[in-house]
């Protein structure tokens, strides 16, 4: 354990070195939302009047996909870098470092995402209670998400431009075909259907039953809490199984 701690603080000191990347996700949050999140939410407020705060929560929700996506490819760029064989030769297990990137991930998502989530709540005037709860949505989602993600590395240790493939094809189904930046009542059936099996479309929608957002569209907060739970838990043990077996492939070569 005192050697995950140890390389855990020298991977949070590299990862917040690049200030200017955690300002571009404010940058970015800050430009999304306050102009062009704007502009949209005028234009469907006829048929969807908060619109602009469901904008503001998908967004929050394609930050979390991004910060947990950048994890795993780091940790996949850091195989092909040669770091990895350095960080194996530590006295470390393979599945605590799995848990190792996972928890960098989870706190590069809370700076990252931590202060355009406050200003989310504040701008519409969310009690602070709800803080906690919908921090605890995104950073189960977040999970899920890197569990996929380093889960994948084992194909990127073999083909790395077949990784790109998978990731640059998940992260776009996983994205569009889910309710992050529109409820399933505004898609075409065949699109609706498919986001029912997005484990995503739940995830935006327990986000939104936190923040009480008054939409008739969303989801079952039950089922979308079984689902969220369920994604976690099944990404990280099909990530302590592949990862362990991947890098003794990492290490011998």
């Amino acid at each position: 354990m005192r050697e995950l701690l140890t390389l855990l603080t020298f991977e949070l000191k590299e990862t917040f070195d690049s200030i200017p990347w955690t300002v571009y996700f404010w940058f970015f949050f800050g430009f999304q939302y306050f102009v062009y999140g704007q502009l949209v939410s005028k234009l469907v407020s006829y048929s969807l009047p908060n619109y602009y705060v469901y904008y503001g929560t998908g967004l929050l929700i394609i930050m979390t996909f991004n910060v947990a996506s950048w994890s795993g490819r780091r940790f996949v760029e850091g195989a092909h870098e040669g770091r990895l064989r350095y960080v194996l030769s530590l006295p470390i297990r393979r599945g605590e470092l799995f848990l190792e990137q996972l928890m960098l991930g989870l706190i590069a998502n809370i700076v990252r995402i931590g202060p355009p989530l406050v200003v989310v709540l504040w701008i519409n005037g969310m009690p602070p209670a709800v803080l906690i709860t919908s921090t605890l949505v995104l950073l189960s989602m977040s999970v899920g998400i890197m569990g996929i993600m380093i889960s994948l590395s084992f194909v990127a240790f073999k083909s790395f431009d077949i990784y790109s493939a998978i990731v640059a094809s998940t992260s776009a189904i996983l994205i569009r075909f889910s309710t992050i930046l529109y409820p399933i009542s505004f898609m075409p059936s065949a699109y609706g259907s498919v986001a029912r099996f997005n484990p995503l479309t739940y995830g935006s929608d327990l986000l939104r039953n936190v923040l009480n957002l008054d939409v008739s569209q969303l989801l079952s907060p039950g089922t979308a809490v079984v689902v969220v739970a369920a994604v976690g838990i099944s990404t990280l043990t099909l990530g302590m199984v592949l990862v362990p077996r991947a890098l003794e492939g990492v290490k011998s070569s």
